[in-house]
């Protein structure tokens, strides 16, 4: 391979940490040719340093994921890079990872009856996806790098129980992708232990929430249960929020709350919304990702059947009592005319994705202007995650060496 080694003789007299810096600004699909320009190159990239060392670059260029819910179409997932905010890029989904365990082994038992399968998307994070695969008879789960064309099911765990959400996220510290199932064990008034199937039969029911986590890092489950009694039944409202390692979910029963689940000391924990003004027509949700590494809620106040405003705060984590309501610090409001689904974080800007007229607004904080303003040409609904290109392994922590370059 000549010209290869003309590559890497002309930047031979380069320092290697110069060449190392510029390798970790490149796009993934280069890195992966580059691999095979000489043996230090392939050493370098394969490096485990390097990886985490170009996701750090990576996190400073992120792309917007477009979610579509018309599937099985092509068009599912789509991309905005940061450079090109007008151009949408079709992300393509293998047919092997949509027909892999699921579909193929319930087809094979009944081959007259297609299965019923649906995509969905439960989180995007540090490079990897993590999608949920359901049909009739179960749930795969699959962590899938777009960049590398890699992706691995998730090996299912010896317990189960009735779910009631999940989540995916990036744990930075702890160098750990992980994906965390929450659901419900049902509890006698002596706190006996008593199977999900008897859940229905009781007419007087408390609930101890329990914790299943994947660590991509050891590739195994743990198993996590929480001794708090919760007297009512409650459902999630949108997908979880991952901030630093920390899971949470917007819940709504007798009242709306976050439940909190920290992946470091395997602990859930309360928090309470800001207050607000009963008697104002507002709608409370999370923000998409953290706003200032905090986690951060917005409110939609209403005038009428459109908001006029969205108002975003965030967790003061510098205060006494973090995630009481007296922690909570009002961070911005932005001028917001219509209805509103989803508000999240995308580098240092603000997006506000838009429900019904399709706008996606760009929103600067500093300057506190709309920067960009455009309609979603390709779905009538769907939703936005952050994306940022890596070289990060599906299979776990120092395993790029595994990973050839996409034919």
């Amino acid at each position: 391979m000549s010209g290869g080694n003309d590559v890497a003789g002309s930047v031979s007299t380069l320092p290697e940490e110069i060449i190392a810096e510029i390798l970790t600004r490149l796009p993934v699909k280069s890195l992966l040719c580059f691999k095979s320009v000489s043996k230090d190159w392939y050493s370098l990239i394969t490096n485990p340093e390097f990886v985490p060392a170009h996701l750090r670059n990576s996190t400073e260029r992120p792309s917007i994921l477009l979610r579509g819910f018309r599937w099985p179409e092509k068009s599912a997932l789509t991309l905005l890079h940061h450079k090109d905010t007008r151009t949408f890029y079709s992300l393509h989904i293998p047919q092997s990872l949509m027909y892999n365990y699921t579909y193929m082994r319930n087809y094979f038992l009944n081959p007259q009856i297609p299965p019923k399968l649906s995509f969905i998307l439960i989180g995007s994070s540090g490079g990897l996806l993590c999608i949920k695969l359901c049909d009739y008879h179960g749930v795969d789960y699959v962590l899938w790098n777009p960049a590398t064309r890699k992706f691995k099911y998730v090996k299912h765990p010896q317990q189960d129980f009735q779910l009631l959400m999940d989540g995916f996220g990036h744990h930075g510290k702890m160098n750990d992708y992980m994906l965390v199932k929450i659901g419900r064990l049902f509890h006698s008034p002596n706190f006996d232990a008593v199977d999900d199937d008897q859940l229905y039969d009781k007419e007087e029911r408390n609930f101890v929430l329990r914790a299943l986590v994947y660590s991509w890092r050891t590739d195994s489950w743990r198993l996590v249960y929480d001794c708090r009694i919760i007297a009512d039944d409650f459902c999630s409202r949108g997908q979880a929020v991952s901030v630093k390692g920390e899971f949470y979910w917007h819940v709504n029963g007798l009242q709306d709350i976050i439940l909190a689940f920290d992946t470091a000391k395997y602990v859930f924990r309360w928090i309470n919304f800001p207050p607000w003004n009963q008697s104002t027509l507002v709608e409370v949700r999370l923000v998409s990702g953290g706003i200032k590494i905090s986690l951060a809620c917005y409110f939609l106040l209403y005038n009428g059947s459109t908001s006029i405003t969205t108002d975003i705060w965030v967790i003061d984590e510098s205060g006494s009592g973090v995630g009481n309501e007296e922690s909570w610090t009002k961070f911005l409001s932005i001028p917001f005319l219509g209805t509103l689904h989803q508000v999240l974080t995308w580098g240092d800007k603000v997006i506000v994705n838009g429900k019904r007229d399709g706008h996606i607004l760009i929103y600067d904080p500093i300057s506190q202007e709309i920067i960009y303003d455009f309609l979603n040409p390709y779905f009538s609904s769907y939703h936005l995650d952050g994306y940022v290109e890596s070289l990060v392994s599906v299979d776990g922590p120092n395993n790029l060496e595994a990973e050839h370059a996409p034919v």
